[in-house]
């Protein structure tokens, strides 16, 4: 009766989720096969339990790290739970746990009705960023749920946008230089000999060919440099003479200290986004005095600030300063700002303008060596 009851005692403990004890051995002598065989399967349990609440931590890691933006909803649209990055996206990062999704979607029309519709597919929101939704539905203790996960691809579209026009850009500058190398020559060869018969008018006629060709190819020249960028050459950054030669071609003020710790970037690639953005600066009609750059080391990151006062861009301008060959001014080529992102992109880094003040900031970020 007695190993009855301590293997009675024991099942009890297992079927209330106790899987630390066991029958007392002192009292088990016939029974003790069943006794092993609890005490195994109490062993087994206890592993598995172990082995479930890992896999959980990890998922809950994965979750609240991912950029993928995920909402969980009952069949009321009531929201059962959110990631951090789908908080950030619908709600600048409040809990909207108990409220209902399309009221929390409200304030990007474009994701609200995709929700309410619950129609999966590429969206491109307001500020030009682009997620994939996709909708799935499935029961959970008996009940309908809704998972809606939102994929970020900005980032891959434009990296997709930016091959594109590179491969156009490679093909119309090959054929723009099999026809600009022989115009040249022959614009040439009828100056040399309008000039040797005196002939003034068709002299300057030759020369303004000769001098427009000269133009159109410094521009492709241009344009090819862009599309046949070269992958960064990685090397610890001399921050004085990186910032002594920029200040030997244009004027600002530098804020704060220089790094102290050793940063890996390309040196040239890096002076190239500096000088097109200090170029820039100056042309926005900025003070030189007003322009100012700021350096600041972070633990994962460096940024890079650059400010100007020259009244800053409007809001489509904002949302089409990166896009190749956009430019606001009336001769410029649009390949400048378009080239500092794809820049810092190939360095595994980011560039974001922004109002600020006065002007326009534009942040650099990148990353640290790992």
């Amino acid at each position: 009766m007695t190993e009855i009851q301590a293997l009675n005692l024991h099942a009890q403990n297992l079927q209330d989720g106790s899987f630390n004890t066991s029958a007392n051995q002192l009292n088990i002598r016939e029974l003790g096969s069943l006794a092993e065989t609890l005490q195994s399967m109490s062993a087994q349990l206890r592993a598995e339990r172990a082995s479930l609440y890992q896999r959980e931590l990890l998922l809950d890691t994965v979750l609240q790290s991912s950029p993928l933006a995920l909402v969980l909803t009952d069949d009321k649209d009531t929201i059962l739970m959110s990631n951090p990055a789908a908080r950030q996206l619908l709600t600048a990062g409040s809990a909207m746990e108990g409220s209902k999704l399309t009221q929390a979607a409200s304030k990007v029309a474009v994701l609200a009705d995709a929700i309410a519709n619950k129609q999966p597919g590429l969206l491109r929101l307001p500020e030009q960023s682009v997620w994939h939704l996709s909708v799935n539905q499935f029961k959970l203790n008996h009940s309908q749920h809704w998972l809606y996960l939102l994929k970020p691809l900005t980032r891959e579209i434009q990296r997709e946008e930016l091959t594109a026009w590179k491969k156009l850009l490679r093909v119309i500058g090959h054929e723009l230089n099999n026809s600009l190398a022989p115009l040249s020559s022959l614009a040439y060869s009828g100056q040399q000999r309008a000039q040797q018969l005196e002939q003034t008018e068709l002299t300057s006629l030759f020369e303004t060919i000769s001098a427009r060709a000269t133009d159109i190819n410094q521009f492709v020249q241009a344009y090819i440099h862009f599309a046949k960028l070269p992958p960064p050459t990685m090397s610890t950054v001399n921050w004085p003479r990186l910032v002594n030669q920029l200040q030997n071609l244009y004027e600002f003020e530098l804020l704060g200290d220089l790094p102290q710790r050793p940063w890996q970037a390309d040196p040239g690639q890096l002076h190239q986004v500096l000088l097109n953005l200090l170029k820039n600066a100056h042309e926005s009609g900025s003070p030189p005095e007003h322009i100012s750059l700021r350096i600041s080391e972070q633990s994962s990151q460096l940024q890079i600030t650059l400010q100007d006062a020259g009244g800053g861009m409007s809001d489509q301008q904002l949302q089409h300063a990166l896009i190749p060959f956009y430019s606001t001014k009336v001769t410029g080529s649009g390949i400048g700002l378009t080239l500092c992102r794809d820049i810092i992109e190939a360095h595994g880094g980011s560039i974001n303008l922004r109002n600020q003040k006065a002007g326009l900031e534009v942040t650099l970020a990148l990353p640290a060596a790992k």
